[in-house]
């Protein structure tokens, strides 16, 4: 039983737990337990544990006089006994111990004692031994020698509380002299029973009864073991040893079981050989005995552990076993058991990180190096390393998949050692990589992981060295393409003079032999040739990847990259990539230190190359790359101006993270040569620009080398320069930036507000020495602002609002803000999206900015921004009342803070509902929907009437445009609010519209009722899962969804006019809504944001099978409209491509194509013919007539050399399948005169007699024609 509560009585607990109880010995418990309470009462003495525990001593004793006492009484006393012990102080126990001790023994001997007596009993015995002194053990051996006597009862409960009794009993002897005696008290009981059940002078019975004992003695040891002595756990090692070699199932699992749970105690002893010696023979038991799946499954995990304790005791030692070990794990890997395969996994996998260390792994890689005197047998390593290789062979196929993540674990820690340990493993892998798919059992992804923690552990050098990429070799299918992969993918740590040497080298070589086979004329090898040297160059980033002598090796290196980037634009964005991850690992580990702590995935690669970069390395490489930064810059701002285009931005990245690490005088010394040659195309687009004045303006600023263009450019390589500007140089570029704001060329404009917003962004000295100066200066340029410039000009005004906002000095400048934020909020109803987005995303930004409390904001300061807005509301333009409300509906998406200020604009909205003006109502609406999604059901409710009827007080033109978007928000009040909360504010003329909504929603709700649970739980997963994002298209579209307009429609026209409605203004109503429809559908397909609920940025919700099937069936068209467009090149014999000047030429048939083919190419050409009415079977002309087999000089047919047998065939006719008799009457007829034709025809060539029997059918129906007439 649990511990009571001390805190209460303890007879009001034992009957509040316990009286409700079915069980006999509850309730003989309740009743002792209510008469003692009774008892103390009437003799007026306290509820107390001490008052208890004396009344339990006293009735105990005067039962102990008793010949034969009541069992169920001794056995509640004894229950009362261990609850109230933990209770009482020690001093008082140990002074009433020895009594008490010997009161509970005499119940315990005492045969009529129940098994419940002697559970509780044995507890307070154990007790008892627990808070005694622990310096005598004569005092405590009686009661010890009691609990023993229990280990083997045959009662279940009673054998397994002494086991716990004596587990506690050793665990309170942990560091005492008790615990060796204790253990041997434990281990003399195992070695009687063991002679018992073995020794020779035993008869059957006594032997089976000793047998039985010796289990239940495994079982007290499964607990006890562990905190035994390390003396006596040794010697009871040897025992299992011996027991083991009795292949006994029930004694194996036993001694297994206490073998893991020995190994596993932290704070367990035992002597190493004899623990490595049992496990020994475990391991070499595997390929005779053991062949059970359990069997299997524990010894692998026990093999696990203990070999793991071992280590932790004696490394040396543990390696004498350790290829044993591997070997039986190896062979229970070979195993049908999917369990023991798996523990076997692990087990190898945990042995490999445990016990291979760096000093196993460095004596077989010096007997390597002393290969030429070795004269011993293998290393221990050695061994190990050719069980693992082993993994690769076709005898566990089946399991490969494990195999090569045991293999991989292997890779990853010898590191360096695995070029000698593990190399012919790599060419067995390599040897996989031929397999074809279908007789590999596996993805290949596993094997090129497996190859590629070799190449990860190797090295690129070694592993190149061992499995080469024979890009000499003649025969293309010799190149290891496959190799280059994982090239890209594995290699970290690498040095780059090899890349230098080897890697450079090859494409040098490939290069060459690339231009002499185009000089040749053998095009498609050049082009080969041309792709393997981009493989080749496309290493470099891999090798830029925590290298090892960039120090050293970057001088040679930026020689060669300077002249590539010049010659070779292909190349260039693999250089670009490779320089930003030079410059960021380095920078990384200087400012943050070699801390590993918090890169918890890396590998154990990138670990190992990591921990050779200290913050000393990365200074160093950081100089290195500083020393060849002026070179760097010259040729990459070079490049970019004369580059046609930047692929993402590429070079300009690379420019500036080159400029980062640069020496500002390099990088201030390029940024003024740019600026001049900047004035000085400037100068000469302003002469050009005056001497076409009077001439026709072209537009020729997308023309390379115009100077328009060349400004664009020189604007962008300032701003990639701005990170490695001063001070001045910063002033420099403003001023060159400043008029640029002005220019009548939309792309210089463009330009120009890119480069202000970066340095608002990057340059906060910048931003408050000229806030003044800036703001006026967007004040004067605001009229002539291009439309493409928006975007980067709202970027502009956000870090000068953000800026005013955090400065509440000056009022001057607040007002300036006031009119930037008209401006934002105008820019809302830009037709261009991105710049619309941007808008949105500012107000956002800046409302966070307003009300973050951390960095100085309030949210007083966000609700006068709210206030701000809604002025909006009172514009003269029905523009800027729309884009105000739109403004107010994005802010009140955002924060809920700002939902309560959005009611306040709740009456004014209803006064802009009823105006005639379609873009206000729309804005509204959205507001609206915004409101009802964001607000709680309180607030709503409050504000429900007005809102219903504000929602249907409407202009008679605007009325059927919206109603979808009415019945859209009248649902979502219903699904909030309820419906009868709706209904009572629904004015009475609008109730077939409620009526029309709980129709649609229970319909709904019987169809969701109906579908099988599986699809009611993928729609809920869709639902629920898609995160909530503003969508500002589907909030205010003015198209609703055609279901909920249709549905609504007999609502509407009802409510139009109550009098009779004639044809006319019905089918006027009809063509209206037809007409409607198909607009709404075709604006819906114009805009892709409608076609998706999902942003841009969240991808497809693949468990919505309506937007999945939206989404296969767009691709789906838009792949055959490409097939249908696209035509195949035409290639001559040598690869080139041939293209042939004027109209495209139409395909000819062969003169004598392939029967089946043409068959083929008629029916494709049939049913390409979908407008034109199907031909007759019996007139179409698909009938195959045999004409090329036809003589020109006999009648016959004549055989035709590599063609098949003379053959025709006649159409059969689709009559014949017809339901109607008449049909198929038809049909049968039509075949009847082909078979009477038949001896007719004899002798004569098919193509004669087909056309013979198709002018019979021509002047059959000429003949029917005419009697027609």
């Amino acid at each position: 039983m649990d511990e009571i509560d001390k805190t209460v009585d303890l007879c009001h607990s034992v009957l509040s737990r316990f009286s409700h109880s079915t069980r006999e010995d509850h309730q003989h418990l309740c009743a002792v337990m209510g008469a003692m309470s009774q008892e103390l009462r009437e003799q007026n003495l306290p509820l107390t544990a001490i008052a208890y525990f004396g009344a339990t001593c006293s009735s105990l004793d005067r039962l102990s006089t008793e010949s034969d006492p009541p069992s169920h009484v001794v056995e509640a006393l004894l229950t009362i006994l261990s609850m109230i012990l933990p209770k009482i102080s020690v001093t008082i126990l140990n002074k009433k111990r020895e009594f008490l001790a010997g009161l509970v023994v005499r119940f315990l001997q005492s045969k009529s004692t129940s098994a419940g007596a002697v559970i509780f009993g044995l507890k307070c015995i154990s007790h008892f031994i627990i808070i005694g002194d622990k310096a005598s053990w004569l005092d405590i051996s009686p009661l010890y020698g009691v609990l023993l006597s229990f280990i083997t009862d045959s009662n279940t409960k009673a054998r397994k509380q002494s086991h716990v009794c004596v587990r506690d009993v050793l665990l309170s002897f942990q560091s005492t002299s008790m615990l060796a005696s204790a253990s041997e008290g434990l281990t003399n009981i195992f070695e009687r029973f063991l002679l018992l059940a073995g020794g020779s002078n035993a008869d059957a019975s006594e032997k089976s009864k000793g047998a039985q004992e010796v289990l239940y003695i495994l079982d007290a040891l499964k607990d006890c073991l562990p905190l035994m002595s390390k003396k006596l756990t040794t010697s009871i090692m040897k025992y299992f040893k011996t027991l083991l070699e009795l292949s006994q199932t029930l004694v194996t699992k036993r001694i297994t079981d206490c073998l893991s749970v020995f190994c596993l105690h932290p704070t367990s002893e035992v002597s190493s050989e004899a623990l490595l010696d049992l496990l020994g023979s475990l391991a070499l038991s595997v390929s005779t005995n053991e062949t059970s799946a359990d069997g299997l499954t524990i010894t692998a995990r026990l093999l696990d552990v203990g070999m793991k304790k071992v280590h932790s005791i004696n490394r040396e030692l543990c390696w004498v076993k350790l290829p044993v070990a591997f070997n039986a794990l190896r062979e229970i890997l070979a195993s049908e058991h999917e369990e023991a395969i798996f523990a076997s996994t692990e087990a190898l996998k945990n042995l490999i990180h445990a016990c291979v260390d760096e000093d196993l792994i460095n004596q077989g890689v010096m007997m390597d190096e002393n290969v030429s005197t070795r004269s011993s047998g293998p290393t221990i390593i050695e061994k190990v390393c050719a069980t693992i290789g082993s993994l690769v062979d076709y005898r566990y196929i089946v399991v490969w998949d494990m195999a090569f993540q045991i293999v991989s674990a292997m890779f990853g820690k010898l590191g360096k050692g695995s070029s000698y340990l593990l190399q012919g493993t790599v060419k067995s892998l390599a040897d996989m990589q031929k397999l074809p798919d279908e007789d590999f059992p596996y993805r290949k992804q596993v094997l090129h992981e497996c190859v590629g923690s070799a190449l990860a552990a190797m090295g690129p050098e070694t592993f190149l060295g061992i499995l080469p990429l024979n890009l000499e070799a003649e025969d293309p299918s010799m190149v290891n393409v496959w190799l280059f992969p994982i090239l890209k993918q594995y290699t970290v740590g690498a040095h780059l003079s090899f890349f230098i040497e080897s890697i450079l080298g090859m494409a040098r070589l490939l290069r060459q032999k690339s231009q002499a086979l185009e000089v040749q004329g053998r095009i498609a090898l050049s082009r080969s040739m041309d792709a393997l040297v981009y493989s080749l160059w496309s290493l470099l980033p891999s090798f830029c990847n925590y290298p090892l002598d960039t120090a050293k090796s970057f001088k040679t290196l930026e020689i060669i990259l300077c002249s590539t980037l010049r010659g070779e634009c292909e190349i260039r964005g693999i250089i670009c990539s490779s320089l930003k991850i030079l410059i960021h690992q380095n920078r990384q580990i200087l400012d943050q230190g070699k801390d590993l702590s918090a890169q918890t995935e890396l590998s154990v690669s990138q670990q190992r190359a990591m921990a050779l970069y200290s913050p000393q390395v990365a200074a160093d490489n950081l100089n290195a790359l500083r020393s060849s930064s002026k070179n760097l810059l010259t040729v990459l701002s070079e490049v970019f101006l004369k580059s046609s285009k930047d692929d993402g931005g590429c070079l300009q990245s690379t420019i500036g993270e080159v400029a980062v690490i640069s020496d500002k005088k390099v990088v201030s010394k390029l940024f003024i040569n740019k600026m001049r040659k900047l004035l000085e195309v400037t100068q000469e687009a302003v002469q050009e620009k005056s001497r076409s004045f009077n001439s026709m303006q072209i537009d020729n600023s997308s023309v390379d080398g115009s100077p328009s263009l060349v400004r664009s450019r020189l604007f962008d390589l300032a701003a990639s320069l701005l990170p490695g500007l001063g001070d001045k140089e910063i002033g420099v570029l403003f001023s060159a930036v400043e008029p640029a704001l002005q220019a009548d060329e939309g792309l210089i404009q463009k330009k120009a507000y890119k480069v202000l917003s970066i340095m608002l962004r990057d340059c906060d000295s910048f931003l408050s020495e000229k806030l003044h100066h800036l703001l006026n200066v967007m004040i004067e340029v605001l009229p002539l602002c291009h439309f493409s410039a928006k975007r980067h000009r709202l970027d502009c005004l956000y870090f000068l609002m953000v800026q005013v906002i955090k400065d509440e000095s000056e009022q001057y400048k607040h007002d300036i803000v006031c009119s930037f934020l008209t401006e934002m909020i105008l820019a809302l109803k830009e037709a261009n999206k991105k710049t619309r987005n941007r808008a949105y995303d500012m107000l956002v930004q800046i409302g966070h900015a307003c009300g973050d409390e951390e960095n100085g904001g309030k949210k007083e300061k966000l609700h006068l921004f709210f206030n701000k807005i809604a002025g909006g509301l009172a514009g003269d333009t029905p523009h800027m009342i729309s884009a105000s409300v739109k403004g107010l509906a994005r802010l009140s998406y955002e924060f809920s803070d700002l939902v309560s200020a959005a009611y306040s604009v709740l009456p004014s909205t209803y006064i802009l509902l009823q105006r005639k003006n379609r873009e206000i109502i729309k804005a509204n609406l959205g507001l609206l929907k915004v409101l009802v999604a964001k607000s709680p059901v309180e607030g709503l409710q409050t504000h429900l009437r007005n809102m219903v009827e504000g929602l249907l007080k409407w202009q008679d033109n605007t009325k059927n445009h919206f109603k979808a978007k009415t019945k859209l928000l009248l649902e979502m009040l219903v699904k909030k609010c309820g419906l009868d909360a709706v209904k009572a504010v629904l004015p009475e003329e609008h109730m077939r519209l409620l009526t029309n909504i709980r129709k649609i929603k229970e319909r709904k709700e019987r169809k969701l009722a109906a579908n099988s649970e599986e699809t009611r739980s993928h729609r809920s997963k869709a639902t629920t899962s898609r995160i909530s994002t503003w969508n500002h298209t589907k909030i205010f579209s003015d198209f609703g969804d055609e279901e909920t307009e249709n549905s609504n429609e007999e609502y509407m026209d009802a409510t139009v006019a109550s009098g009779r409605r004639t044809k006319s203004s019905t089918l006027l109503n009809a063509k209206a809504s037809s007409i409607r429809s198909k607009r709404t559908r075709g604006a819906t397909k114009s805009l892709p944001e409608d076609f998706f609920e999902q942003t841009e940025e969240e991808p497809l919700d693949l468990l919505d099978r309506q937007k999945t099937r939206a989404a296969l069936r767009s691709s789906d068209i838009k792949r055959k409209k490409a097939e249908s467009t696209e035509e195949e090149p035409e290639v001559d014999s040598e690869g080139r491509l041939i293209i042939r000047e004027g109209p495209p030429k139409k395909e000819r048939r062969p003169s004598d194509p392939d029967p089946d083919s043409r068959s083929q190419l008629s029916m494709n050409s049939l049913s390409s013919r979908k407008s034109k009415k199907r031909l007759k079977t019996s007139e179409s002309g698909w009938a195959y007539t045999g004409f090329e087999y036809a003589s020109k000089k006999a009648g016959g047919d004549v055989k035709r050399k590599d063609k098949l047998e003379p053959y025709a065939y006649w159409p059969l006719d689709r009559k014949l399948m017809s339901r109607r008799p008449e049909h198929r009457a038809a049909a049968r007829k039509g075949m009847a005169s082909v078979v009477k034709l038949a001896k007719k025809l004899e002798g004569k060539s098919s193509s004669t007699a087909l056309s013979m029997k198709s002018l019979k059918v021509n002047r059959n129906q000429r003949s029917d024609r005419k009697k027609s007439r």
